[in-house]
C-alpha cells in the first residue's frame, strides 16, 4: 500500500493508496482501494473508494463501492460501475 503525505503532480496507479490529510494529488488516481483524507484534483478509479471527513476531491469518480463521510467535499460526477478499473485506457 502507498501512503501519500506530500504533493504528487501526475497520475498514481497502484493496488492500494491512502492520501493523508496533508497529501495532494494533481492527476488521475487508479487503485483497487483508495482512501482520501487530503486533496485530489483529477479522476479517481477504484473498486473501493472512501472520502473521509475534511477531504477535497475535484473530479469525476468511478467506483464499485463508495463511502462519503460527513464533512467531505466532492465536486464532480460519481459513477458506479461493476469494473471501474477496466474503464481506464
Amino acid at each position: 500500500a502507498i501512503v501519500i503525505e506530500g504533493a504528487v503532480l501526475g497520475d498514481v496507479r497502484c493496488r492500494s493508496v491512502t492520501i493523508k490529510e496533508r497529501g495532494i494529488v494533481d492527476g488521475t488516481v487508479i487503485a483497487d482501494r483508495v482512501v482520501v483524507l487530503g486533496d485530489v484534483t483529477g479522476s479517481i478509479y477504484a473498486d473501493d473508494l472512501m472520502l473521509r471527513t475534511a477531504c477535497a476531491v475535484d473530479g469525476d469518480i468511478f467506483h464499485q463501492r463508495l463511502v462519503l463521510e460527513d464533512g467531505c467535499y466532492f465536486e464532480g460526477k460519481s459513477r458506479r460501475h461493476h469494473a471501474p478499473l477496466s474503464l481506464v485506457t
